[in-house]
């Protein structure tokens, strides 16, 4: 099982910065196994080195890095394809719909529904 292998884990983790349920979700395993995994083989939480967390949710179209915000490139095209739709009279119902259709993830690997589509409007870029 990859679960075992030390170095697996480490690249899933640490280098590749994945978050416990995503590893879950793509080995198929619950998040609380992983969790124990990570016990087990000596892994520390990543959130435990880092004094200074991001409280809440980090906004759409960033991530946290280093005890600040920076903006994500990826979701930041996401947010201008968003206002573009969004001017061209959609709902944020048909923009979520849209979205996808495309098969755009959300930032937690979701599906868009129209509040996360308000939600990155509001956060992100003006342009």
């Amino acid at each position: 099982m990859l679960l075992r292998s030390r170095s697996y884990v480490t690249n899933l983790y640490i280098k590749r910065d994945l978050p416990i349920r995503e590893i879950a979700r793509q080995m198929n395993v619950s998040h609380s196994t992983v969790i124990e995994c990570l016990r087990r083989l000596g892994i520390h939480d990543k959130g435990a080195r880092k004094r200074d967390r991001y409280q809440g949710q980090i906004p759409f179209g960033y991530n946290y890095r280093e005890g600040k915000l920076e903006k994500n490139q990826g979701e930041q095209k996401i947010i201008r394809i968003i206002k573009q739709l969004r001017a061209s009279g959609l709902s944020f119902r048909g923009i979520a719909k849209e979205l996808n259709k495309r098969l755009v993830p959300t930032k937690n690997k979701g599906i868009w529904q129209a509040t996360t589509v308000c939600h990155a409007s509001v956060g992100g870029s003006s342009g």
